[in-house]
């Protein structure tokens, strides 16, 4: 059960952070996933109701966030 209300705390993380930071990626800092995939970083990002004659605009409603878990050892790939 405690697993649940840690990972539903990264949720509502992903979503207040993506927010608050319309038009960007934002990362979190490291930590350990409730589901045993070991040390990550999340990303997330701000999905907007577009309109189909206009480029999209971070003034455009939000209808919603995306993110995704990266495992730490991913982005040591990148370093070595």
């Amino acid at each position: 059960m405690l697993q649940i209300l840690f990972h539903i705390q990264i949720l509502l993380f992903r979503y207040q952070t993506a927010l608050s930071n319309k038009g960007l990626v934002a990362l979190s800092t490291p930590y350990i996933d409730a589901f045993g995939a070991g040390v990550v970083i999340t990303a997330a990002h701000t999905i907007y109701r577009g309109e189909i004659n206009r480029p999209q605009s971070s003034n455009d409603k939000v209808i919603g966030v995306m993110g995704a878990d990266f495992p730490l050892s991913y982005f040591q790939k990148w370093v070595y």
